[in-house]
């Protein structure tokens, strides 16, 4: 073993084995150290865009976007410039909340089950509402729609969030355009006015109001669905960029970042004002690379041609000049922008340290005063370094991977981060590459056969992080029915399980009929497209139940247009007509308590033929 694998190894479970060893239940043991001192703690607030790259903003180099609230956050702030998250979002938001590589907090997709946050992981929220803080989110959790597994069960206090993991998704509420939306307020709908980037924005500023009255610190969850797909903003956002010449989506998506530029803005002249004496604690970040590819998707002719050719004489190029996009293991997949400011913390510079999303659950809990030594988690405080005592926290390899499948698997992409070189496996599968970072920013040159040494090191370090990662297994999370208290459990086709690939599933927007623009997709009109799949349950309490199933959501009135439902549940098929125009059928079924696999659609005949699968379904306990 070479000296750089005897650091890395060193470190990663010299931070285990010391966790181990101490109290596994660091809500309670800091709620008790800490919650005298609540009444200094700073408000901390952490603002986290979705599919926005490390290119995707002015302070990087980029001439084309206009971010002026950003940039000059960036310009007080610490900024990170080595900061990585997992290529998609469902498993950076589990790696930020748990402080856990995503395997190991047990998500690792955005669909079929397995974006369910396991509720034996305890979230920074549940430390910080332990310590006595208020905590709520705005815009976009995708760790779970349903009990247990929403925010308000997770930590959060205070929740006002779309469903799933974009606005207009199957989970979310019918009919979400990202304008004049309804979205769910503790699990309520409520319906709202104006652009959903607004709405978060405003009851967020609502939320730390109510905290400051109540003499409360608050962690403020800002995590907005902007600028994912389908790229839309208020019109005078993607006028100007029209007007420069930007080709229409790249105007759009651009748009939906000046859009939030402007409420970061005004969300720092708010805090500005506060008077509860608190400091405050302010993050930007974003979940994953850029979904704004540069090619003939969004262009007509060469697409690098047109970009610089707008940009002038600057020298930019596209996607800061990285490689790879939203989902890749390359540079460009998952290195995005870290701002951080606050009490203790010298802002104007740049931090170069190799760091990660799961670093800010200790690193948050440390500038809200709070003692975080003994956890067990992967994550590593940067508040020393914020601080200025210290300038790195030790050598270390961060792996990233994509796992976009129903079980994890060791031979899908993977990356090893680590100070001087990035090493690439399977994308493509099979494929083995080196990069030296520093020399290599761009990742064109592969110099794998020249440091087989090096290879040989990074092959262990991912033999570690699998083993690690698998050591419990990968546990399938059920969605309970039947849980005294809860009431009817509404199941979407976002969590189908047993999904032959990703596109099995109806995840993309599709509330609407397809639209004239890039950047949108829709599941409606080629509902007869997807096979039927189960639903993975947990029947809490034996008896009888009523189920009624859609093709489309309740609200959505559409005729099923079929005239038999079919369900198959504990093992028994049970068979209803579907009367008329009716837009559902409703089954009433005795269930045994335990595991159950739940599949249902409508069909011509009693026999089940030209399904057409429900992709919605309300279960209810019958006393």
């Amino acid at each position: 073993m070479t000296d750089l694998m005897k650091k890395i190894t060193a470190f990663t479970f010299g931070l285990v084995i010391s966790a181990c060893a101490a109290s596994e239940q660091p809500a309670d043991a800091i709620s008790a150290q800490t919650s005298e001192n609540a009444g200094e703690a700073p408000h901390v607030v952490l603002i986290m865009t979705d599919d926005q790259g490390y290119g995707d903003v002015g302070y990087t180099g980029n001439p084309l976007i206009r971010t002026p609230h950003i940039d000059a956050l960036a310009g007080e702030s610490a900024r990170f410039t080595d900061f990585h998250v997992d290529p998609t979002c469902s498993p950076t938001r589990a790696a930020l909340m748990t402080g856990q590589n995503s395997l190991r907090a047990g998500v690792w997709h955005t669909i079929m089950g397995r974006s369910l946050l396991p509720t034996e992981q305890v979230t920074i929220a549940e430390v910080l509402q332990g310590a006595g803080y208020a905590t709520g989110i705005f815009g976009k959790w995708h760790l779970g729609d349903n009990y247990p597994f929403r925010p308000e069960d997770q930590g959060f206090e205070h929740t006002v969030i779309h469903g799933g993991g974009g606005v207009g998704q199957t989970p979310d509420y019918w009919g979400n355009t990202q304008f004049d939306d309804t979205y769910f307020v503790n699990s309520e709908p409520v319906g709202f006015t104006g652009n959903s980037t607004d709405v978060w924005f405003d009851e967020a500023e609502k939320f730390i109001t109510g905290a400051a009255e109540e003499g409360r610190p608050s962690f403020t969850y800002l995590s907005l669905n902007a600028p994912h797909r389908p790229w839309r903003a208020p019109d005078e956002y993607i006028a100007p960029y029209l007007e420069a010449g930007l080709p229409a989506p790249m105007a759009k998506f651009y748009a939906m970042i000046t859009h939030i530029d402007d409420r970061v803005g005004a969300l720092r002249e708010y805090l500005l004002k506060l008077e509860d004496g608190r400091d405050v604690v302010f993050i930007f970040m974003t979940d994953n690379g850029s979904a704004f590819h540069f090619n003939e998707t969004y262009y007509q002719g060469n697409p690098e041609t047109v970009s610089i050719q707008l940009a002038g004489d600057s020298g930019w190029q596209p996607n800061a000049g990285m490689r790879g996009y939203k989902a890749s293991v390359y540079e460009g997949g998952h290195r995005v922008p870290l701002l951080i400011s606050g009490p203790g913390i010298e802002g104007g510079r740049d931090i170069d340290v190799l760091s990660a999303h799961y670093d800010l659950y200790p690193t948050l809990l440390e500038l809200a005063g709070l003692e975080v030594s003994g956890m067990d988690i992967d994550g590593v405080s940067l508040a020393p370094v914020l601080r200025g005592e210290a300038e790195a926290v030790g050598e270390r390899a961060i792996v990233v991977t994509n796992q976009r499948v129903f079980d994890p698997d060791p031979g899908r992409p993977v990356a090893v981060l680590t100070e001087d070189w990035r090493y690439v496996a399977n994308e493509p599968t099979g494929s083995e590459a080196l990069f030296a970072i520093a020399e290599d920013p761009a990742q064109q040159s592969d110099v794998a056969s020249a440091h087989p040494e090096v290879i040989a090191e990074m092959r262990a370090v991912i033999e570690t992080w699998w083993d690690d990662a698998a050591a419990t297994g990968f546990p399938t999370q059920r969605l309970p029915v039947g849980t005294p208290g809860v009431g009817t459990v509404r199941l979407t086709a976002m969590d189908w399980m047993e999904a032959p690939s990703t596109d099995a599933v109806p995840w993309f927007p599709g509330f609407q009929p397809p639209a004239a623009e890039i950047g949108y997709e829709s599941w409606l009109q080629r509902e007869e497209e997807f096979p039927p799949l189960p639903w993975y349950l947990t029947v809490e309490t034996p008896g009888s139940y009523e189920i009624e199933v859609f093709v489309h959501d309740a609200p959505a009135a559409m005729p099923a247009g079929k005239d038999h439902a079919i369900l198959e549940v504990d093992g028994q098929r049970h068979v209803v007509p579907v009367h008329g125009h009716a837009s559902s059928a409703r089954f009433t079924v005795d269930l045994n308590a335990g595991d159950a696999r739940m599949l249902t659609w409508f069909a011509d005949t009693p026999d089940g033929d030209n399904p057409l699968p429900a992709m919605y379904v309300y279960v209810t306990k019958v006393d």
